[in-house]
């Protein structure tokens, strides 16, 4: 059942407010990933009933934040080196393409709005606030995909949103400092504008695959600790 406010609007469903509010509280870490989700305790928290939790869970499970096992409950889902390979995989295999279709459509009032967007990115950067930055490199790269003219590419883009925003969690322990992740941002809209797609191409595989760096580098020193190298 949707809710409407006092203007008529249709609101979201009470269910995917509290699957929102979930998400939010993971992304924040005040929930741990593997942390198991207690259906009582989640009704008693929101104040709903405990089939509301339920089919927020559900929604959770759709998008693969939460895994729900038959007699052993539901947990936040783990997120391993394998899972951050994947999406950089394919978060580059996307981007790249979409980033440099976008340049055929790009338009002053486009370039208005990232730019706004990077200079949000600014202040959180100088508020040193990593989960605002991530929010924010979310709506600068939705945005750009948005551009790109398949609407194929965005609806897959668009499924992918939940773990891509999981996947940036991570990526605070990679940057020296949060001015760096909003230099990318700006260089990536320099790039945009150029409209030189190759250069576009490079700036979304280096700011994707810098973290594929990052670990294969953490990997590589692992090893040589393991073995007294």
């Amino acid at each position: 059942m949707h809710e409407q406010d006092s203007s008529g609007i249709t609101q979201k469903p009470l269910s995917e407010l509290i699957a929102d509010q979930l998400k939010r509280k993971i992304w924040n870490e005040e929930i741990q990933l593997g942390e198991r989700l207690l259906e009582t305790e989640l009704a008693e928290l929101f104040d709903v009933s405990r089939s509301t939790i339920r089919e927020a869970l559900k929604i959770l499970e759709i998008e693969e934040l939460v895994v729900i096992q038959a007699r052993k409950g539901t947990y936040v889902a783990a997120f391993t080196e394998q899972d951050v390979d994947e999406i950089i995989e394919l978060r580059t295999l996307i981007e790249a393409r979409a980033f440099t279709q976008a340049t055929h459509h790009l338009e002053q009032n486009h370039v208005e709005d990232l730019q706004a967007i990077v200079d949000q990115m600014k202040t959180k950067a100088d508020e040193k606030d990593w989960n605002a930055l991530f929010d924010l490199d979310m709506q600068f790269h939705s945005y750009v995909v948005r551009l790109c003219g398949n609407s194929r590419i965005i609806k897959i883009y668009d499924s992918l949103q939940v773990q891509i925003r999981t996947f940036l969690m991570h990526l605070d322990q990679y940057y020296s400092n949060h001015q760096s992740f909003y230099d990318e941002h700006k260089q990536l809209l320099q790039a945009l504008v150029s409209k030189d797609v190759h250069t576009v191409e490079g700036g979304v595989r280096n700011h994707i695959e810098y973290v594929e760096t990052k670990l294969l580098g953490q990997k590589t020193i692992q090893n040589l600790r393991r073995y007294n190298l």
